[in-house]
């Protein structure tokens, strides 16, 4: 089961290539495409290419994912997931969502849905068995923090802009009381984030707001 998965996957991937680099979309062929993997500097060659598209070629490398993905232009994820949103994928051995569920899952957003009998009947007391999202463990999960971090500052600068164009038009003291406050919550925000990636020694850099 788990080979089949697995050759299953690459096949996916294979057919994304494929599709992506058709008559209908960047109009590669083979050669053009090796063509520029080499020029990314991790040259897989034409008969490559041409192997994992016809199907001979049962495995795939990450290196050869990112640059396969990088060469056509589109991210290593739509790769791997190409039926977004809707299509049904089976993202692990045995377990099947939706692609855009694999997505988050793949990105960092949310983890997957799987099913849990935590549930109980309030009629006959058996266990029920209902699908629930579950949570990135928060002791190794760097994503989350990070993503949160940034989305503080793109509050904070937002806000600082806006305080800046009301000071420039004189709108009102209650407007640049609002302006402000929003601007203070969200630096204090990041500089929480920053604190907290920088007890998890986490590269980030010097600064809380550089980025």
């Amino acid at each position: 089961m788990t080979q089949s998965w697995a050759e299953d996957l690459v096949a996916r991937i294979a057919g994304e290539v494929r599709r992506l680099r058709g008559k209908e979309h960047a109009a590669l062929s083979a050669a053009k495409l090796s063509d520029r993997t080499y020029d990314i500097g991790f040259g897989i060659s034409r008969s490559v290419v041409a192997d994992l598209e016809n199907g001979r070629k049962k495995s795939l490398d990450v290196s050869e994912l990112l640059v396969l993905a990088a060469a056509l232009g589109v991210s290593p994820v739509q790769l791997v997931y190409p039926n977004l949103p809707k299509g049904n994928v089976e993202v692990l051995p045995g377990l099947d969502q939706e692609s855009h569920d694999a997505l988050r899952w793949f990105s960092g957003e949310a983890g997957l849905m799987k099913p849990t009998d935590d549930w109980v009947d309030d009629e006959n007391g058996e266990p029920l068995e209902v699908w629930a999202r579950q949570q990135f463990d928060p002791k190794n999960d760097r994503v989350s923090i990070v993503r949160d971090w940034l989305q503080a500052l793109q509050a904070m600068r937002k806000a600082r802009v806006q305080l800046r164009n009301g000071l420039s038009k004189r709108e009102s003291a209650e407007h640049i009381e609002a302006m402000q406050f929003m601007y203070e919550e969200a630096r204090k925000r990041s500089e929480e984030l920053f604190r907290q990636m920088t007890e998890l020694d986490m590269a980030v850099g010097e600064e809380a707001y550089d980025a």
